[in-house]
């Protein structure tokens, strides 16, 4: 129930954040929110404690769209190669085994991470998953 409440409001635009006991709601399109999000946040209310739990669990976990999701997913299974590889004609992969541990880091790091926000980490992402398959 809280877990559909909260993908309902990602959905609709909505940052959702845990900020000490505080569940934070930033809408982050133009304009202003839907008037369909107001019964989701009615309902988030009343569900207070439930949302700051499954929120400080996942705080230890990024939330990502479902198309990155599936990316991170792939390279989380992929086994990295034993030899130098091109990623694309000009960028020539050395250290896989680093390469692989720094994009991981990244990964950690979240959706506010700088490369995610320019999109270099999802290029490269799916660049890495079309040159390794």
């Amino acid at each position: 129930m809280i877990n559909n409440l909260l993908s309902g409001l990602a959905a609709l635009g909505y940052e959702i954040s845990l900020v000490g006991e505080n569940v934070k709601l930033l809408y982050k399109k133009l304009g202003t929110p839907p008037s369909k999000a107001q019964p989701l946040i009615d309902e988030l209310r009343k569900c207070k404690p439930e949302a700051i739990k499954i929120l400080a669990a996942k705080k230890q976990m990024a939330i990502w769209p479902s198309d990155m999701q599936e990316l991170i997913n792939w390279l989380m299974e992929a086994e990295v190669p034993t030899e130098p590889f091109y990623l694309e004609p000009h960028r020539w992969v050395i250290d896989p085994e680093k390469f692989f541990a720094a994009i991981k880091q990244e990964i950690k790091i979240g959706p506010r991470g700088p490369r995610y926000k320019t999109g270099a980490l999802l290029y490269d992402l799916k660049v890495l998953r079309k040159n390794l398959h």
